[in-house]
């Protein structure tokens, strides 16, 4: 599921990038239900999606790279434990159909504790086999993405799931991406449903 979400972004993002779609200043307020931020200080980032239950942000950020933010809600269970909510989301990461586009080449998964809300922190990197680039051109690029899957403190039953990630060509590093994606994550504000 939380893959899933992560490559239909993605893919959102690649199709989105044909239209026009209003640009954020940065600082603007970004929320769902329960759930807050603000737009990144850094880019010229847009609006993809936007309901109660998920908005997404896409910007064009190196060379036929792109940056996608994902905002999400979804039930979950009420779990007895920290590790038992560890196990499931690290089990539902894990789980998400081999198309043979996306090849994993890392990922940590650790819990911690985010603005008040038991989260799994996770850092994945994958590489998209079939990436398109100018004029739809296959291209092999890299994907980062930070993230956090997070119990509601309001709410137990349900799940938060927020994630930065950054599209760009292997070799190249982009060490902005921590810093820009925890600036993001350290604004999120958990609120009553």
């Amino acid at each position: 599921m939380f893959k899933l979400t992560i490559i239909i972004t993605s893919l959102l993002l690649v199709t989105s990038c044909a239209t026009t779609t209003p640009k954020l200043n940065s600082g603007t307020p970004v929320n769902i239900y329960g759930v807050s931020s603000l737009s990144p200080q850094n880019g010229s980032w847009s609006v993809i999606t936007a309901s109660g239950y998920q908005v997404a942000l896409g910007a064009k950020v190196t060379d036929n790279g792109s940056g996608v933010i994902n905002m999400s809600l979804y039930e979950i269970p009420e779990f007895s434990s920290e590790k038992e909510f560890l196990s499931h989301v690290v089990k539902h990461r894990a789980s998400s159909p081999d198309i043979g586009r996306f090849e994993l080449k890392e990922n940590v998964e650790e819990l911690v504790n985010l603005n008040g809300a038991t989260c799994v922190k996770h850092r994945t990197i994958s590489q998209d086999n079939n990436a398109k680039i100018n004029g739809n051109k296959s291209a092999v690029m890299q994907i980062e993405y930070i993230g956090y899957n997070c119990i509601h403190p309001f709410k137990k039953s349900v799940g938060v799931h927020t994630e930065y990630s950054l599209r760009h060509f292997k070799g190249k590093e982009y060490p902005e991406l921590n810093k820009s994606a925890e600036e993001f994550f350290s604004n999120i504000q958990f609120k009553e449903l």
